[in-house]
């Protein structure tokens, strides 16, 4: 069968499209139940509908945007249950990753995950956010891909795709940047100390009290619009029933 370029630049397009919708939910340009526009994106980007569509049947099919017939395209919004039950088998599987990753890295490849925290301190003290959250992402990609393990990195890489739009709202229970990346200096440190039992400890734990805090922080936002008596807009559609 030939070779069909035509087919090739458009997955390109397709997953640099997803790549930038994944980045604006990052960055807290996009948030949960704000409308995606394939028409808009395409008319921004330049480029043709096809590889937008495709881009959002992607992330649809994967939990990140939700369509709601005759009303259109939406990113998935969070319910309490969602969090707590993806931050709980993250607390699990991650930490059991740590362990693994602690066991094989090589000196080179520690240096790798201390070169990123030490980028880290760096974006916080010069107040870039987005930046210290992109290398929030890239430290856990890292460690992921450091266990050694196909499959493990595989489901971990979905689950922090997916929990991707939490990332700016994760930071707001660490607001300070500084914290924020002194958090990933405990974890490296933990790695380098090369005690498995512990390493596994402190990662379960930390994913662990960032699911607590964002529960929380999701109850308190919900008792103030409670408590104003507003309501979030019909367009922002609960994705999984709590």
């Amino acid at each position: 069968m030939p070779v069909q370029i035509g087919r090739i630049e458009s997955l390109v397009l397709r997953d640099r499209v997803m790549d930038a919708i994944e980045a604006a939910l990052v960055s807290g340009a996009l948030k949960p139940g704000d409308r995606v526009v394939e028409a808009e994106i395409a008319r921004e980007a330049g480029i043709s509908r096809g590889p937008v569509r495709e881009a959002i049947q992607h992330l649809v099919a994967d939990g990140i945007l939700v369509n709601i017939p005759h009303r259109g395209t939406f990113v998935a919004r969070w319910t309490v249950k969602d969090v707590a039950e993806t931050y709980g088998l993250r607390a699990l599987l991650e930490s059991y990753a740590a362990r693994l990753a602690m066991a094989r890295m090589s000196p080179q490849e520690l240096g790798r995950l201390e070169a990123i925290v030490t980028e880290m301190f760096r974006h916080a003290r010069e107040g870039n956010a987005s930046a210290v959250y992109e290398l929030d992402l890239r430290f856990h990609q890292t460690l992921y891909e450091l266990s050694g393990h196909g499959l493990l990195c595989r489901i971990l890489g979905e689950m922090r795709r997916r929990i991707g739009m939490l990332v700016s709202f994760d930071a707001t229970t660490t607001p300070d940047l500084v914290q924020y990346a002194q958090n990933h200096r405990m974890l490296f440190d933990a790695l380098r100390a090369g005690d498995g039992d512990q390493t596994e400890h402190v990662f379960r734990e930390h994913i662990t009290t960032v699911g607590e805090a964002l529960i929380g922080r999701m109850k308190e936002e919900k008792g103030l619009l409670q408590e104003n008596g507003n309501r979030p807009p019909a367009a922002q559609p609960q994705v999984l029933a709590e």
